[in-house]
């Protein structure tokens, strides 16, 4: 009998923030257990929150064997791999970073109130087994949410100060927010035209949307937009989009629900507009005759599968340099808060814009009036794509961050 153990532990101290001041102080410290066994081709999963010795759990396993669920892949093994991207943050640490912040805040910016939270998350996921697998991640940020209201609007927010660092720089984070509170005091008009390039902060909306369409069961099943296309140019030949792990860019494990670490922590799934690859876990591959890609999902107590959003996993590769020089001098949005839309099933796409700003492509000159925008998938990664940037523009903290634009119409 084969034997598999996966433990996550997260602790999260949180400075809770409400009109500007630090109200409360949390500290969460959670170890998670879960283990898989494997016989017959069938496997029995027990998991558990809280640090339970793992003879317990196995028992339990063991005797979930019983239910019959069927798994009968061969297991990861013979890899050793442990990777530590950051230290311990001390509590007091947050609460001090938070207290210096709001009182910035409050001096400079009396206009705007301040609420929801500093924290500081610190992580560490192992998965080993007895076929030689032995894989840990280990990870300490600090991320920070301020959710920002001027006082003299009724609305319930108007946007936020965010950040995420494995190394904080309070006067970095400052100066940046300055000028970002700076233009959002300056109210200005759209740009003239129907079609205005528009940049958002990373591709959340597409990626989620290729990440469902890149699913190998829906894909092979014929109910993805991308069905029956392998191989097929779809978008720009300057678009390449990868399954990517590499935890200095995501944060997150390198390795899937299966112990799978991908070479270099990447898979190309589009290259040069071109889909080259889907998404796929054991089962996927084997029942319907696809490549492997490593993109099991799944909980430490669950069954491996495919049926998980992948698109947290999938990353674009910068594929231009400067913003200002492909504008050409036009005036460009940046779409800082967009929610309420979505892609329906064809690829068409349109939201509403909440929070935006005029951008030059160096630095935001004011903030927009609220608007709604459209496009479609194809559009937007085709004919209309500007292109993926590394972010300069916009201090987040160090954890990496693009900027990704496209020509889109605009309904005012």
């Amino acid at each position: 009998m084969k034997q598999e153990f996966i433990t996550i532990r997260e602790k999260e101290t949180t400075a809770r923030i409400q009109a500007s001041q630090v109200q409360a102080v949390r500290i969460k410290d959670i170890t998670k257990k879960g283990v898989r066994v494997y016989q017959d081709g069938k496997i029995g999963i027990a998991g558990i929150v809280g640090d339970t010795e793992d003879s317990v759990l196995l028992q339990e396993a063991v005797t979930n064997l019983e239910a019959g669920i069927e798994y009968p892949f061969p297991l990861s093994k013979d890899l050793k791999d442990h990777r530590s991207y950051g230290g311990p943050i001390a509590a007091q640490e947050v609460v001090n970073e938070a207290e210096a912040i709001l009182a910035v805040l409050r001096d400079e910016f009396p206009d705007f109130s301040f609420s929801e939270f500093v924290a500081a998350n610190e992580i560490e996921y192992s998965m080993r087994n007895s076929e030689g697998l032995d894989l840990k991640y280990q990870d300490a940020y600090f991320n920070i949410t301020l959710i920002l209201k001027e006082k003299a609007t009724a609305n319930l927010f108007d946007g936020a100060l965010v950040c995420g660092s494995r190394r904080f720089e309070r006067e970095k984070f400052l100066s940046f927010n300055r000028e970002f509170l700076a233009a959002y005091r300056n109210k200005v008009e759209l740009p003239e035209g129907e079609k205005l390039p528009v940049f958002t902060l990373g591709a959340d909306a597409p990626l989620e949307f290729i990440g469902r369409a890149l699913n190998g069961e829906r894909y092979a099943k014929g109910g993805s937009l991308f069905s029956g296309r392998l191989g097929e140019q779809l978008f720009s030949e300057r678009i390449t989009i990868e399954l990517n792990r590499d935890p200095l860019l995501k944060g997150s494990p390198f390795f899937d629900a299966e112990g799978v670490v991908l070479p270099n922590d990447r898979l190309a799934v589009f290259e040069a507009g071109k889909l080259v690859n889907v998404l796929t876990d054991k089962k996927t591959a084997l029942l319907y005759d696809l490549p492997h890609t490593g993109a099991a999902t799944g909980g430490y107590d669950d069954v491996p599968t495919i049926d998980g959003a992948h698109g947290r996993s999938l990353a674009f590769k910068t594929d231009a340099q400067d913003i200002a020089a492909a504008l050409k001098g036009q005036p460009a949005i940046f779409a800082f808060m967009a929610s309420g839309g979505d892609f329906t099933a064809d690829g068409s796409y349109a939201t509403p814009v909440q929070v935006a700003f005029l951008f030059d492509g160096k630095r935001i000159i004011g903030k927009l009036p609220e608007f709604a925008m459209r496009s479609h998938l194809d559009k937007m990664l085709g004919e209309d794509y500007i292109g993926t940037f590394d972010n300069t523009v916009f201090y987040l903290g160090d954890l990496p961050s693009q900027l990704q634009g496209y020509y889109m119409t605009i309904d005012r």
